[in-house]
């Protein structure tokens, strides 16, 4: 299948895409559509409303998904609803199979099941075939593991068929020349957004300024109307005094984050756009402040760049960092990696162990020893799964610490 575009949906709504149309160039395409903060749009679309994706093209055809978040009609309002539309007016009928799958669900987008199918047929601006106004139910959608962070990806495969297949060579001549004049409507390159690089540079400059942060012995100007806008944590701080009638400072002391760790977080909130730490402390830090700000775009960010961090050495670590800031995407990804690679008590030294015993919930740590599925687990199965014998969260009751030596023989044992 020809990769067809991706569609992000944002606050509810269809983001101002950067490209234009994408067209797969072939009769057979995939399009993304990306859905961050799924109950928004449970808010934004009631009953019998819906989101569209970005236009595409498969097949010489215009297309877009709809998606109903409440459900297409009261028949199906338990129910998540999507369909597959044409964006333009046909003259002729177009068949295509359609097939809907989560992003997670490769099983199903096997090219030949999906031909299997039967094939919707679309005339005019409407389909002459019903497609299933019940996706999934909307409990167990939430239920499943579709859903990360209130975000998931769907995917439409699109597979146009020959309208022709079954036409004399006369007809397929008269065709031809009615679909010289309906192909997909053309369409113009945008280039690039350049909103990123202008807030860079008003960052950059003190112009409009209206209040300055004191961050480690370093200023930063910044204006309170940009903050508010991408922030509801710096909307609150810098407007709520305001409100009460008392006079705004001029001037932000900031504790607890380093200065440049600041100045990216400040970079995001301006331009969207990540710093590039090498340094796992100071991503780290980035990490904490996007959740003390509660910049969830941002915290995600840092979870993927912590994701590419994950290696033997540094897995205890990973994994102590993605339960310590409650990230769900990078815990999942911790353990995945560890299922694959059951020889890691090797490379578990004593200090690495005891961090993530003392970090980890119960339910956590005995997730961490399933993922052992070898005989080679078990050694460090019996470190953790001890663990649980000391507390709830890991750590001994009443403040107590472990007997030492009995921590040896075990950490001797792995």
């Amino acid at each position: 299948m020809a990769f067809a575009g991706v569609s992000l949906i944002a606050d509810g709504r269809l983001c101002a895409s950067t490209e234009s149309v994408v067209d797969s160039g072939a009769d057979s395409g995939y399009h993304l559509l990306v859905v961050e903060g799924y109950s928004r749009t449970k808010e934004t679309a009631p009953n019998g409303e819906c989101i569209q994706s970005r236009p595409f093209i498969v097949g010489g055809r215009r297309w877009k998904v709809e998606y109903y978040p409440n459900g297409f009609d009261r028949s199906n309002e338990d129910f998540i609803s999507v369909f597959l539309v044409q964006d333009e007016y046909l003259r002729n009928q177009v068949q295509a199979h359609v097939a809907f799958s989560f992003i997670d669900q490769p099983e199903l987008r096997v090219p030949k099941l999906i031909r299997q199918k039967q094939p919707c047929r679309f005339y005019g601006d409407h389909s002459l075939s019903d497609q299933p106004g019940g996706f999934v139910t909307r409990g167990a959608f939430e239920r499943s593991s579709h859903l990360k962070n209130d975000s998931f990806v769907l995917r439409c495969d699109v597979v146009v068929l020959d309208k022709k297949d079954d036409e004399s060579d006369e007809e397929e001549e008269e065709e031809e020349e009615e679909d010289d004049d309906e192909l997909a409507r053309p369409f113009i390159k945008l280039p690039p957004s350049d909103l990123p690089s202008h807030f860079s540079d008003l960052f950059l400059s003190k112009e409009g300024a209206d209040i300055t942060f004191e961050v480690g012995g370093k200023e930063f100007a910044a204006r309170r109307c940009v903050l508010a806008a991408r922030c509801t944590v710096f909307k609150t701080q810098l407007f709520g005094a305001m409100d009460k009638g008392a006079t705004a400072p001029s001037v932000e002391k900031i504790d607890g984050i380093e200065a440049n760790v600041f100045k990216g977080l400040l970079t995001f909130i301006y331009t969207d756009g990540m710093p590039d730490f090498k340094d796992p402390s100071l991503l780290l830090q980035l990490l904490e402040a996007a959740e003390r700000y509660d910049l969830q775009k941002l915290k995600l960010i840092c979870e993927e760049k912590f994701a590419n961090l994950i290696c033997k050495n540094r897995i205890a670590q990973v994994i102590v960092v993605a339960e310590r800031r409650r990230c769900c995407w990078l815990k999942e990804a911790c353990l995945e990696f560890i299922k694959t690679h059951t020889s890691l008590h090797r490379v578990f030294t004593a200090d690495g162990l005891e961090q993530i015993i003392r970090t980890c919930r119960p339910s956590v740590l005995k997730e961490l020893i399933s993922k052992f599925a070898s005989q080679e687990g078990a050694a460090v199965g019996a470190v953790v799964e001890g663990a649980n014998d000391t507390g709830t969260s890991g750590q001994a009751e009443d403040g107590g610490e472990r007997d030492a030596g009995s921590k040896k023989r075990k950490m001797d044992a792995a």
